[in-house]
């Protein structure tokens, strides 16, 4: 049906064409458009359609002088009325691309928690709730540790026996609270302890007064300025991807983008759903992206220099992949070509072109149809052998 389409609104512009077409051509025989296999030794009406019967010219059976192989001429003005765009086969750097679904999650190397080495009771609690955001040294807590207020005492009293600053570095206390207790002199009653990095209370354990087992973890601290995206890859493609292949994350509800690469590649497949999880980074100064929201991933692999053209200038038939090449002079010919991958708008040339050729970009189903009617396809079965005879011998 779609061939009668195009076969029908072809011949709706071809009062231009056969205009044009008036001269001492010598006619060989007439046909039906529709019944191209039927000739007829004299123009009139179709037996088989209400329509006139078109002239078939000996040049166009035995090609004028210069006649590129296999083309059909088309007059200028059909040309026009029909909307034909040319591009030019050239090089293009694309790669494959390949597209997943992911999660946004916290960093883990980014996660700082605060535990305690030694029994004892939370006295002063400043960081009260999830959520609450501290600056690196900021006060998170006190703590009233018999224990850890005897180490302070050893260090004061024997400073300069070795291994005692580490001693408290062991129980909790980091370079700011050693440095207060050397400056005051005597043991913290309450020692203080102070967060090792910006980031958000993610996880909180105690509260104020509260007793704390040597070991127990009072608090966790997340710095979601940079989050990672796991992404499950099939894994059919993963072997297209390597650390630092770029990528697109997309935010389906805001559609917001982000541009990043692969991070990490996971040694080990999910033996249920087939993927493997590829890592990727992405910086979240401001805090817009949050952990647990699902993104598609687009990798683009295997980039490299790539014969191509535009995706839509490919035609399908039941020989396979073809365009119409613009031969110059307003001659067009059907070219079989193997195709490789199609990313970025751009379809892969691995063979039947060459850089530099021109094909038809809009407009060449009608081209085609017309070479249809006129036999450009006579010769397209034995191009197509010789094409494969090619590929065997790579």
């Amino acid at each position: 049906m779609r061939v009668l389409f195009f076969v029908l609104l072809l011949f709706a512009f071809m009062p231009a064409a056969v205009a044009a077409d008036k001269s001492d051509r010598k006619v060989l025989y007439w046909y039906d458009p529709m019944v191209p296999g039927q000739k007829f030794d004299k123009p009139g009406k179709s037996p088989f359609m209400d329509m006139d019967l078109v002239p078939f010219y000996e040049d166009e059976a035995s090609g004028e002088a210069g006649t590129p192989e296999n083309a059909i001429k088309i007059d200028p003005a059909y040309i026009q009325s029909l909307g034909v765009k040319t591009a030019e086969v050239t090089h293009h750097d694309f790669g494959r691309s390949i597209r997943a679904f992911g999660k946004i999650a916290p960093s883990t190397r980014l996660e700082y928690a605060v535990d305690v080495r030694t029994k004892g009771w939370i006295v002063d609690l400043p960081v009260d709730a999830v959520g609450d955001t501290v600056k690196k040294g900021d006060l998170l807590f006190t703590y009233y540790s018999p224990d850890l207020m005897t180490a302070q005492s050893d260090f004061l009293i024997g400073s300069k026996i070795g291994g005692a600053e580490q001693r408290l570095r062991l129980y909790g206390m980091d370079n700011k609270a050693i440095t207060e207790l050397k400056k005051r002199g005597k043991f913290f009653e309450e020692t203080p302890f102070y967060a090792p990095a910006d980031g958000t209370v993610s996880m909180l354990n105690v509260r104020k007064g509260a007793y704390v087992n040597e070991g127990g973890s009072v608090l966790k601290l997340q710095d979601f300025s940079r989050l990672w995206v796991n992404a499950d890859v099939p894994v059919k493609d993963v072997q297209f991807l390597a650390v630092g292949t770029p990528a697109t994350v997309t935010v389906p509800e805001t559609g917001d983008r982000y541009e990043t690469t692969v991070d990490f590649i996971h040694p080990v497949n999910d033996p249920v759903s087939r993927t493997v999880m590829v890592r990727l980074i992405l910086d979240n100064p401001d805090g817009t992206l949050k952990p647990d929201t699902y993104v598609d991933a687009v990798f683009n692999a295997a980039v490299q220099s790539r014969l191509a053209v535009p995706e839509e200038a490919v035609l399908y038939g039941g020989m396979g992949a073809y365009v119409i090449e613009s031969a110059g002079d307003g001659y067009f010919r059907p070219v079989m070509v193997k195709t490789g991958i199609t990313a970025d708008g751009l379809t892969e040339i691995k063979s039947g072109l060459k850089h530099g050729q021109r094909i038809v970009t809009s407009g060449q189903f009608m081209l085609d149809a017309e070479s249809n009617l006129r036999g450009g396809f006579s010769s397209m079965d034995h191009n197509m052998d010789n094409m494969e005879m090619e590929h065997g011998h790579e």
